[in-house]
């Protein structure tokens, strides 16, 4: 009698861990002992993730004791309080407008905008008329034609804006060496965004003792290393329309 309820006992529970494996396909049952299937593959996973994690904040720690013994630490930007950062704010598009006017004047030397179209301009920093109007004053490359040569005529709103530059060596030749970053999604590509680029605009100060620099070199507080090829914008000056009339920034 004991053999045969031992027997079904264990028939029993045979079964019920069937059961269990194709349904839940996580546990098992056998003689009254539990057994998480997972539980082998869940350690293993962990431990290559523990493992992977102790690496990658090493490897981080000593790149950034790296990147600070390569120059001065920079300063980290404030927080500013943009107007157009609440629920319900927008943009200034006169501002957007003296922006533009900025980059076009200045910023294009050296800087490009080589995913921005001039139809971008429309309804945001100009009428379609003036948008038309500014792609017409530009020079684009087209072809080939039926003779199969290139050549050059005015812009149109579908065109991408031209760069400063045919090419990246020719940008390093005009700036000593450096590569004027496009400034497309700059405000994305670097820590902190428009107020790193804020603070980065506004922070060419006097280099402070034992800090010598070059004719092309200048000191900025906020920029990586302190050092940048880029001179202080505040020495130059550009006019805008206003709706009363040309104002200079």
């Amino acid at each position: 009698m004991a053999m045969l309820l031992n027997k079904n006992y264990f028939s029993f529970q045979i079964k019920r861990c069937f059961q269990r494996q194709q349904f839940s396909r996580v546990y098992t049952w056998y003689n009254g002992i539990e057994w998480k299937c997972g539980k082998r593959i869940l350690k293993n996973v962990l431990s290559v993730l523990v493992g992977a994690s102790a690496t990658c904040g090493v490897f981080l720690y000593f790149l950034d004791r790296s990147v600070q013994a390569m120059g001065r630490e920079a300063a980290r930007s404030p927080k500013y309080p943009w107007d157009f950062e609440g629920y319900l704010t927008s943009l200034d598009h006169s501002a957007l407008r003296r922006g533009w006017q900025v980059y076009r004047t200045i910023c294009y030397t050296c800087h490009s905008l080589r995913y921005v179209r001039f139809m971008d301009l429309i309804d945001v920093t100009h009428t379609r008329d003036e948008a038309k109007a500014i792609a017409a004053e530009y020079e684009v490359q087209d072809g080939p034609d039926e003779e199969g040569n290139y050549y050059i005529r005015p812009g149109k709103l579908s065109d991408l804006l031209p760069l400063p530059y045919p090419n990246e060596e020719a940008a390093r030749a005009a700036n000593f060496g450096a590569y004027p970053p496009d400034l497309t999604y700059i405000i994305y590509a670097r820590w902190n965004g428009r107020n790193y680029l804020f603070s980065l605009l506004t922070g060419w100060t006097e280099p402070p003792a034992g800090v010598s620099l070059t004719d092309q070199q200048y000191f900025n507080t906020y920029f990586p290393g302190n050092i940048i090829g880029m001179e202080q914008l505040s020495s130059s000056v550009t006019e805008h329309p206003t709706d009363f009339g040309m104002h200079t920034t």
